[in-house]
């Protein structure tokens, strides 16, 4: 037949045109069901059931849609194609929300030391251990066990001009090579050792020095170190204990330990001993009491906002041996492309994608700061900046403003980041539970504190690094409209936000001489507001309209100063150029921020600086994808782990990448975030590959940049995108 094209469908059988003709609608789908593909002439209309379109489902056109079938079990476990194992993830709808992430997830084997090449002599050199060493020593027995390369091309080599994995790189025949039985790492000419330090193009890494020095508590820190461990009660101090109270939330029977966020100066210092170790359970039901909290605060001098009018400040020579940096200009807000701190999935090379896309500003993930000051490398491996990031902030999530304070000094003295941003708006049990991230909030009094202990932090690291206080990183604050939707509360905080300033209260007594003043005009750099609450997680719409009245209360907050207003930042829900323009356009706001619409669409910032809806192509996000791996492999290694690695964070963003519904598909634009798209085509098989939303198809991606993967590979993603479910 001519001037037909068939069409492509990966859903398990073969229809022929006049198969399809003679078939009643139950027949075409039944035979469907049994078999491997379907080839259907999209130029011939078949009468198939297709899902109608209910509110909250993404506008496709119907000669897209999946035909309706029964409802099967998501398989958010995959393993390689030879050895195929999936895992129903049990889900009790109706009696129980959907949580946000998968909390049972199998941990990787760790391969056998012995089986492992040592580094050393992977790359040519001698291993300092020898015989003593547990890695293999033996090249051409692990050559011969070796698997097949993955291509014949390095990233690693072809971007620094050296591989330190030597024979163990899955691309060793880019650089490797072999006289008799020897195996040389070949050098390019223009390499440039000094300039690799194992991490190329990345900078703030944790050297050996610094580690010791923080793990062993011989750092030279300029703050104050406040809080005291008890030795008694098994670590926890009885005063804190005075001063907390169990709640009983309505509907909820689990006990609620909430420090009185009311208390009087006298009890200030008390509070200010409360532990790490103490256990917050902040699960708090909507109806919990915050807004007094924020009404009755009082923010006396002799508390936290101990503040010198006296802008003069002492001159002192660098104390330490870091790289002098040339001067930081302020950052710039007004209508950037600013890509939000996202746990996981904003990794380095995520971020080096979307500097190449368009963005402005990045930020790394968040980190913890009691795990900084423990010199924690998993921790600080969170702080690497590429070379291509020419704005770049570190958020940092504590809930005790010394602790604070010595992390952003540590960060100001030991890396290079342009500013640090505080997340108060952390929904994550954990964090909550230690009294970070959204916790704060429902604390005004400590969350001021913790604002005050890190301006003063970055300011003594600065002076220590440079002698003066040019250099200073900016310091941003991020916060929810709340803890409960019913009760939203940003907007009294901000106002509070605007007044804090650093304190004496902590730097160390030998420090603070007669000429020590700290700079009364240094204040936060930015405020972000995310439009929904800690309870709310992502469910819902974001709230742009109390984003909006938070941007006034900072606005008539700053009525009565002649200092340029704080740039203000919303986030939430972000999809499209046409969402961008719509929250500027009022003027209440300098900028929005991007986070799950980065992920979804990792060219919106292309789309945003040129207003324009892309139908990019499957092959155009494939070669996204293919730069994503090159530069995973750049960063975590192109040896088996490295590959491993690469593969595993792949993964975990395709559990946002699938959501994306190509341009040409919808029947209305833009797409918007929350709509959940049923099943459907897309227009080639690579494209209704991207499309499914099951772990499996996520691994053959991956397979098609990576290889195959291992025999005992399994992948349950971590974030389960819970803003809708999923069927069909």
């Amino acid at each position: 037949m001519k001037g037909w094209r068939p069409y492509y469908c990966p859903i398990n059988h073969f229809v022929s045109i006049h198969q399809a003709v003679g078939m009643k609608t139950h027949q075409v789908t039944s035979s469907i069901k049994s078999h491997e593909t379907c080839t259907i002439a999209t130029s011939i209309p078949i009468e198939l059931p297709l899902v109608e379109q209910r509110p909250g489902e993404a506008p496709i056109q119907k000669v897209y849609l999946k035909p309706k079938s029964a409802p099967k079990d998501i398989s958010n476990e995959a393993s390689g194609t030879n050895n195929v194992n999936t895992v129903r993830i049990e889900c009790n709808q109706g009696q129980k929300k959907r949580g946000g992430t998968f909390k049972k997830r199998p941990i990787d084997a760790e391969p056998d030391p012995a089986d492992m090449l040592c580094r050393p002599v992977a790359s040519g050199e001698s291993c300092q251990f020898g015989d003593k060493c547990k890695f293999n020593h033996d090249i051409n027995d692990y050559m011969k066990r070796k698997p097949k390369d993955l291509g014949d091309r390095c990233p690693v080599f072809d971007a620094r001009g050296y591989c330190r994995y030597g024979v163990a790189c899955r691309f060793a025949n880019a650089h490797i090579e072999k006289v008799n039985d020897d195996y040389h790492n070949v050098k390019r000419e223009d390499y440039v050792e000094a300039l690799d330090h194992d991490v190329g193009d990345e900078v703030n890494d944790l050297n050996h020095d610094l580690r010791m020095k923080l793990r062993k508590g011989t750092y030279d820190f300029q703050s104050k170190q406040q809080m005291k461990k008890a030795k008694k009660n098994g670590g926890k101090c009885q005063q804190c204990n005075d001063q907390t109270k169990e709640v009983k939330t309505q509907g909820d029977t689990s006990s609620v330990t909430l420090a009185e966020a009311t208390a009087t100066s006298e009890t200030l210092a008390a509070r200010n001993l409360l532990l790490a170790s103490e256990p917050m359970q902040l699960e708090l039901a909507e109806d919990v009491k915050i807004e007094s909290d924020v009404q009755h605060m009082e923010m006396e001098p002799a508390e936290v906002m101990k503040i010198e009018s006296d802008v003069q400040y002492m001159k002192t020579e660098p104390a330490d041996d870091s790289p002098l940096l040339a001067e930081r200009k302020p950052i710039d807000f007004k209508r950037k492309i600013y890509i939000a701190p996202l746990t996981t999935v904003g990794n380095l090379p995520f971020r080096r994608l979307l500097k190449q896309t368009g963005a402005d500003i990045t930020c790394g993930e968040m980190a913890m700061a009691t795990n900084l000051l423990k010199a924690q490398q998993s921790e600080w491996a969170l702080l690497r900046r590429h070379k291509s990031e020419d704005i770049f902030g570190v958020q940092l999530a504590g809930s005790f403003s010394d602790q604070m304070a010595r992390a952003c000094e540590l960060l100001a003295r030991e890396t290079d980041i342009d500013f640090v941003d505080i997340n108060m708006g952390c929904p994550i049990d954990i964090v909550c539970r230690s009294g970070a991230g959204s916790a704060l909030m429902t604390r005004p009094p400590r969350l001021l504190e913790v604002v005050s202990g890190a301006l003063t932090g970055l300011e003594l690291g600065t002076r220590m690094r440079t002698g003066g206080t040019v250099n200073t990183p900016g310091l941003t604050v991020k916060l929810r409209t709340g803890w409960s939707e019913k009760q939203p509360s940003a907007h009294k905080l901000v106002p509070k936000l605007l007044s804090v300033r650093a304190s004496l209260a902590y730097v160390n007594a030998a420090v603070v001489t007669a000429d020590f003043k700290l700079r009364a005009s240094q204040s936060i750099d930015a405020i972000t507001v995310h439009g929904r609450s800690r309870l709310q997680r992502y469910t819902k719409n974001a709230d742009w309209d109390y984003i909006f009245q938070c941007s006034d209360a900072r606005t008539s907050s700053m009525n009565d100063t002649h200092s340029p207003p704080v740039p203000f930042i919303g986030g939430g829900d972000v999809l499209s150029y046409e969402e961008f323009d719509d929250h500027l356009q009022n003027g209440k706001l300098d900028t929005c921020m991007l986070a799950r619409g980065a992920l979804i669409k990792p060219w919106l910032p292309t789309e945003i600086k040129e207003r324009r809806h892309w139908d990019i192509s499957a092959s155009e996000r494939f070669d996204l994808l293919k730069d994503f791996v090159c530069f995973g492999l750049e960063h975590w290694g192109s040896d088996q782990k490295g590959v491993n690695r690469t593969r595993r964070y792949l993964l975990e963003w395709q559990s946002f990448l699938c959501r994306y519904i190509p341009v040409g598909l919808l029947e209305t634009l833009p797409q918007r975030i929350n709509d959940r798209p049923s099943p459907y085509y897309g227009r080639n098989d690579l494209e209704t590959l991207m499309a499914s939303d099951q772990a499996i198809d996520w691994v053959k991606i991956s397979e098609m940049l990576l290889g195959p993967v291992p025999a005992n590979f399994q992948f349950v993603p971590k974030h389960r995108a819970n803003a809708y479910e999923t069927d069909g």
